[in-house]
């Protein structure tokens, strides 16, 4: 399995919604499952909530705040 990781900082706000959102690219990712784990301070992983908006050509990944995320795929 590979991952990609992102900063808090890659994060866009949606004004409407009030959430935060993250776009990858299929061609980055593929097609399979994908999971998202908050990756904390000491470098652990831990559990999050997150959205999966899925189309033709990307991934939004959709959180309520901006965190620091390990995306496996």
């Amino acid at each position: 399995m590979q991952f990609i990781d992102f900063k808090k900082e890659h994060f866009s706000h949606d004004e409407e919604t009030e959430n935060y959102f993250l776009e990858i690219s299929k061609d980055e990712v593929g097609y399979g499952e994908l999971s998202v784990k908050q990756k904390k301070e000491d470098e652990t992983l831990s559990d999050t909530e997150y959205t999966i908006e899925d189309s033709v050509e990307a991934i939004k990944i959709i959180v309520n705040n901006p965190i620091d995320i390990r995306v496996n795929f």
